[in-house]
This record gives C-alpha cells, structure tokens and sequence, in this order.
C-alpha cells in the first residue's frame, strides 16, 4: 500500500530524509507521551474530584497524543516516596481508588495506552527492610544519603517481595498497557552498603567493603555493571509479577541524560542506555536541560547531543523517548513562577523532531491550568499534525 506525504515550502532535503525513514516504519508509530500526577486530579472533594478527573480525560483527548505515563502513587509533597497508592493492595495506605477508573477512563475516551508509573526502590514500607545506604569515607560509616531518594536495598529478599507485590496488585486493579519504572532505580558509587548489599557483593566474589571495591579501577568498573544490571533484573521480575495478570504490558524506563550522553556516567547511577535499549521496550531519557543546570545559551546544542546519542545506537531513536520539562524546579525553590513558557518547549519539540528524534514528551502536566498551554504545542505534538501518520 502506498502512503501519502504532504509537503511544505520549508521542507528540505534532510527532513525528507527523515521523514522518508519514519515513514518507511509504519507498523511502528512515533509515541507522544504525557507525564501526568494523579496528585493534580486527587481531591478530598468527591465533586471537585470529578470535574478534575474530567477535566484531565478531556484534555489528553484534544491533544491526540500516543500515551500517557499515569503516577499510581500518592506523592503529593514531590519527595518521590510512595507512602500511599491510587489503588487497592496488600501493602500501603489507599488514597483514593482512582488509578484503576483513570486508566480506563483515558483508554476508552482518549484512545491513549496508559503506563502505570511506580517507583522501583522508594516505598514506605517500614523499619524492618533495609534501605539502601552510602558508605561515607570520612566516617567510614555506612548511612542514608540526605540528598537522594529514600529507597529500599534491592538486595533485601523482603523488600523485593513486598515491591513485587504492589506492582503485582497494580496489574490486577488496573488494565494498564504499560509500565514506567521511575529515575529512583539508580545507586551511585558509594551505594547501595547496607548488610544485605554487601552479602550480595561477597557471594558475587567482590571485596568485603565498598572502600575495598573503590580501591581498586577494575574491580570497581565490574561492581558498577553488576550494581546495573542487579537493578535491571530486578524491574523485569516486577515486569513479571504484573504480566500475571497484564501479558502483553510494555515497559520503559527513566534514565538520567549524563549517562546517556557519556558511558563514564554510569558509575554514579549504575545506569547504562545501552543495556536499557536491550532490556526495556522504551528507555525515557530525562532530557531536561534546565535539571542539569544546562545554562540557557547551551541548551540546543544539550538536546542535540542527546539525540545524536541515541542515533548511534541500533534501534535508538525508535526505543528512545526524550522526556522535557514543563516546568523549572530551580524557580520554583526560590518562589519563582516555575512554567517553561509553552513557547520554549514547543521549540524545543521542533528541534527534537529537526534532528530525527522519533517519540518524545514532557512531565509535568498541569490539566487546571492549562500549563503547558496545549494550542500552542498542538501542531508539533499531536500525531493527528504529524507528517508521517497515515
């Protein structure tokens, strides 16, 4: 069958170029992806809940995007720990049973897959799992980390049963099409020291103590690769566990943009893009240049280099999302308005698609505001606009 392409008098020759490639791939859509917090929506208020809940279906439905990546936990002070959920299950507090009627909701009246968003390390679960701990070399004491998540050991049998349990509880309450594993499943590289870590260390032949490990570059390079990939067996047995009930779920996950852009990264996250492009059906890159303190003037040329990052790798743009920020945290610390101007990410989203970036999106959403303001994004996000739909 052949398919129509519709011309401008701006295309050139390499946006053809591209255009022709994606349009050579149609059993493979480009994802347009909304990040959205189930916070906004949730209201003590039953009524106002509703106009909420309405409000946020009727949005995603005007801008015809692909999915959307819908938290399930109740995260309303944005520390990234899961003390409560937005659906019934063994484990934590309830908020509301909200998720399961969201998901259906934006399924059946937004035509969107909806990925369920969940921690993988940072849940409330109590004093008896051990968290993940950082080994401090001016006390040579082992600790939490103030600055990071708060997270339990992915070594601890118990917290990986529980963790297991409450995406397992997820899957059965929710007919997701998806799973997004959040940026918590990271450890740096004086993590994870807690005991159970160590006994997984020991029995994987590594030294006794991280002060051993980093003694030596080799022996620390190998613990970073066993650390990543610990990590990652560890999200597709959560996989697993929700596939019991949902077989056909996709899965993506968060990563951090300086290991995307360099592998020497990988040491501060045990993350590493090539082994996500292998492990997961998307790998959502947080390309969030004002995150990283990317100075203003330097941000273009930041983004580019994140696309020609994954443009190297076999199947990188096509498993790549590229995630930008709707709003500046930075500003919001110092009691600043926080929007990115619609405008900005709305040029940011043309420069993406200039340089052959293929599924892209943002986080946050903010449905009650109108923030970003969707008619200025519509013509380069929606796929009803985008050149290479049927």
């Amino acid at each position: 069958m052949m398919r129509r392409v519709f011309f401008s008098v701006v295309t050139t020759l390499l946006l053809f170029a591209r255009g022709a490639d994606s349009f050579a791939a149609p059993d493979t859509p480009p994802m347009r992806v909304v990040q959205v917090d189930l916070d906004y929506v949730y209201d003590a208020d039953p009524a106002q809940l509703e106009r909420n809940l309405e409000n946020l279906v009727t949005r995603i439905r005007a801008m015809n995007i692909s999915a959307v990546f819908l938290q399930a936990f109740a995260d309303p002070k944005g520390t990234g720990l899961a003390s409560a959920l937005y659906f019934p299950n063994k484990s934590l507090p309830v908020q509301a049973d909200l998720f399961g009627r969201a998901v259906r909701e934006l399924q059946t009246r937004a035509n969107v897959k909806v990925f369920g968003w969940l921690p993988v390390l940072s849940f409330d679960l109590g004093d008896d799992i051990s968290p993940v701990l950082a080994w401090d070399p001016a006390t040579d004491k082992a600790e939490r980390d103030p600055k990071a998540y708060r997270r339990l050991s992915p070594f601890d049998m118990n917290a990986r049963a529980k963790i297991s349990e409450i995406y397992e509880d997820m899957a059965r309450e929710a007919p997701i099409d998806g799973i997004l594993f959040h940026d918590d499943a990271m450890l740096s590289d004086f993590e994870d020291a807690s005991p159970s870590a160590l006994k997984a260390y020991s029995r994987a032949g590594f030294p006794a103590s991280i002060k051993e490990i980093r003694a030596d570059a080799g022996t620390m390079e190998k613990w970073t690769a066993f650390k990543t990939m610990a990590l990652i067996d560890f999200t597709q047995e959560l996989a697993t566990h929700a596939r019991l009930y949902r077989p056909d779920l996709l899965t993506a996950r968060n990563i951090y943009a300086p290991v995307a852009l360099d592998p020497e990264n990988r040491t501060w996250f045990a993350q590493d893009y090539d082994r996500f492009l292998d492990s997961y059906d998307y790998t959502a890159v947080m390309a969030m240049p004002r995150l990283e303190d990317i100075p203003e003037a330097q941000s273009d040329a930041w983004l580019k280099r994140l696309v020609v990052a994954a443009s190297r790798r076999a199947n990188g743009l096509q498993h790549t999302i590229f995630e930008l920020q709707a709003v500046d945290w930075r500003k919001q610390a110092k009691g600043e308005s926080r929007a990115i101007p619609a405008e900005t990410l709305d040029a940011e989203m043309q420069l993406l698609t200039r340089e052959g970036a293929v599924n892209f999106g943002y986080y946050p959403d903010d449905f009650v505001t109108n923030t970003p303001d969707t008619t200025i994004l519509y013509k380069d996000f929606s796929l009803q606009t985008h050149t290479y739909q049927p």
